[in-house]
């Protein structure tokens, strides 16, 4: 029969009850922090490699929202003017699309994942104080590949940080009522996200690659 190092028969011999479980010390942590750092190398080299032109151009069609969409000012209330709403989803379907929208919503969903809601969240900044889902037709301007290129960098040292604290205890503890995939273990959306990173960073070189390539 096979036979593993003590260190990798993690769950052979549980912490008693009250005592803390180690550190996942494993070949599936190294297998999925390669997999992060890879889709993290992909997003990153596909952000340098954007054009300026390319950057702020929408790489598929956005449908104009309904008017069931609501969009929010500062302070979470719904925008009610007429003229403002009209800008704004002008804005959301120009931008939602672009290379810097889509590398923008990837890193803050795996930032915000790696929380889980189980602590307070912020991005760091300039990121801070404008989520995605909320200021992307609102904001002045899009933000620089410079930017995006930091917040790779700061999403792989959460990541690091993350799987280098991780345990069998906390891999599946249930997400609080908060998340929108409440009950579910935290485990189940970190795995997850590398495909995530892995699809919009895919998106963004295929949209710069010219045709033929």
């Amino acid at each position: 029969s096979l036979r593993f190092p003590r260190s990798h028969r993690t769950l052979e011999h549980p912490p008693p009850p009250g005592v803390p479980s180690q550190p996942m010390a494993s070949i599936w942590v190294e297998s999925l922090s390669r997999s992060f750092e890879q889709a993290l190398d992909l997003l990153a080299a596909a952000v340098r490699d954007c054009t300026d032109e390319q950057w702020e151009a929408s790489m598929w069609q956005v449908e104009a929202p309904g008017p069931e969409r609501q969009f929010l000012d500062a302070d979470r209330n719904p925008v009610a003017d007429p003229a403002q709403r009209r800008v704004l989803a002008e804005r959301w379907v120009q931008r939602r699309a672009t290379p810097w929208s889509v590398a923008w919503h990837a890193l803050e969903v795996l930032d915000y994942e790696l929380t889980g809601e189980f602590s307070p969240w912020a991005p760091p900044p300039p990121f801070a104080r404008h989520p995605h889902w909320r200021d992307l037709p609102s904001l002045h301007s899009a933000w620089p590949r410079s930017e995006m290129l930091a917040y790779t960098d700061y999403c792989r040292q959460r990541v690091r940080g993350t799987l280098a604290a991780m345990t069998d205890e906390k891999a599946a503890t249930p997400l609080p009522p908060a998340h929108r995939y409440r009950g579910q273990p935290h485990a189940w959306i970190i795995t997850g996200l590398v495909g995530h990173t892995t699809e919009h960073a895919s998106q963004i070189r295929q949209f710069i690659t010219p045709s033929g390539m």
